[in-house]
């Protein structure tokens, strides 16, 4: 399939256990959507994309169809269990009824947390789902919530999971419940145009990966997740490099917006991997970013894992076209991490690695966080691996 020749991703609506609206410009119906779920919406936001004038035209488009809005523009990178309890209490207090996320996987993990900690006792922390947690039940009493992603990379605005950062327990896990899926996601391609290329290599590299893992996932792939994961897949591929080339070419940016969302959707079918299992302690303890983290461990992971079940790995690179058809089944898989590690040093990824405060210390660290607390995703990747392969896998991919 030539990609230049299909046809482009202009507007259209999907109910997804939400609504999914995917149109350029329809940041400008905000007002519409929001008065179906609420009166007082809590914009929840980054002072970047105040400074950019985002989030004043959101409230503009609120204000006009009659929404209050009380606007917290405060949420970091990693967003924190802290943080969010923080907030509740300012939404409680100004009787909102709604949530509205605008910004990137932080700012829709910030927003997606607060309408549960808003409507539920105690820290949000109680109900992160992780190994050992016992965690609280997350009840269907959520506040409604509006996703709107300017970036093209996490797919937090159609997944079940928000992932937060506990700075006392230095750990960074995934709250998952179907009750915190947006009620509305608003896919504006418009929106990532501004992104600047190392953002749009680091979000696009995160989607990638959602997409490769969901299919490689040995327990938990199935025939819906896999439609998704290979569709998004094969478009990150194409597309990708051309908006971090050029971040004016609108058809990459469609395409690359509704590719990650694809890849939300895949990642929310079945799961995430090894890669995401180790990216995540390496933020927390670290502050990677996470894109970059995962374009470290993806390709040593993929390396480490081929060969226990090379026809999944040869079938990736077939579909996406990276490898030579006649090729035997093993040269195809080994033919794909070869080709990713081109991606990566082609996007400009491997040049972002500036060497961070790594050691030998902080590598055992990292691998007991990954047994402590992500025992999920190390359990559903093939060959599981043990304590001593994930530090060598650490090792490899960051010093």
């Amino acid at each position: 399939m030539n990609l230049e020749d299909i046809q482009d991703n202009t507007e259209f609506i999907l109910n997804w256990p939400g609504k999914i609206v995917f149109r350029a410009g329809c940041l400008a119906d905000l007002g519409q959507q929001a008065k179906l779920l609420g009166r007082h919406a809590f914009l929840v936001t980054t002072q970047d994309l105040s400074k950019l004038g985002v989030t004043q035209r959101a409230c503009q488009y609120l204000k006009q169809e009659g929404i209050k809005v009380t606007f917290f523009e405060d949420v970091q990178p990693d967003p924190t269990s802290v943080a969010v309890d923080g907030a509740a209490e300012l939404a409680q207090s100004a009787g909102c009824d709604l949530i509205i996320s605008v910004g990137g996987g932080s700012a829709i993990d910030f927003g997606k947390a607060l309408a549960v900690a808003v409507t539920h006792e105690g820290p949000i922390w109680d109900y992160v789902t992780y190994t050992g947690a016992n965690a609280k039940q997350v009840t269907s009493n959520v506040l409604p919530l509006i996703a709107i992603p300017t970036t093209a990379g996490t797919g937090s605005e159609v997944s079940l999971g928000t992932v937060l950062d506990n700075p006392i327990k230095h750990m960074k896990a995934a709250l998952l419940s179907p009750n915190v899926y947006p009620k509305i996601a608003m896919i504006d391609p418009e929106l990532t145009y501004t992104m600047p290329p190392h953002i749009t290599a680091m979000t696009g590299f995160d989607a990638l990966t959602h997409g490769v893992e969901s299919f490689l996932n040995t327990t938990k792939s199935n025939p819906a997740s896999e439609v998704f994961a290979l569709y998004a897949v094969q478009r990150i591929v194409h597309f990708l490099p051309k908006a971090v080339a050029d971040g004016n070419d609108h058809q990459a940016r469609r395409q690359m917006s509704w590719a990650a969302t694809a890849a939300g959707i895949a990642m929310a079918l079945s799961n995430v991997t090894v890669a995401h299992a180790m990216g995540l302690p390496l933020g927390s303890r670290v502050h990677v970013p996470h894109g970059l983290g995962l374009a470290r461990l993806l390709p040593v992971v993929m390396e480490h894992s081929y060969k226990e079940q090379p026809r999944r790995y040869a079938d990736l690179a077939d579909h996406i076209g990276v490898v030579q058809a006649n090729g035997s089944v093993e040269e195809k898989a080994k033919g794909l991490i070869t080709w990713l590690v081109d991606f990566i040093a082609n996007l400009g990824l491997d040049a972002l690695w500036k060497g961070y405060a790594i050691d030998d210390a902080m590598l055992d660290l990292l691998t007991d966080d990954v047994f402590a607390y992500m025992g999920r995703p190390v359990q559903q990747h093939k060959p599981v691996f043990d304590r001593a392969q994930v530090k060598e896998i650490y090792k490899i991919a960051l010093i």
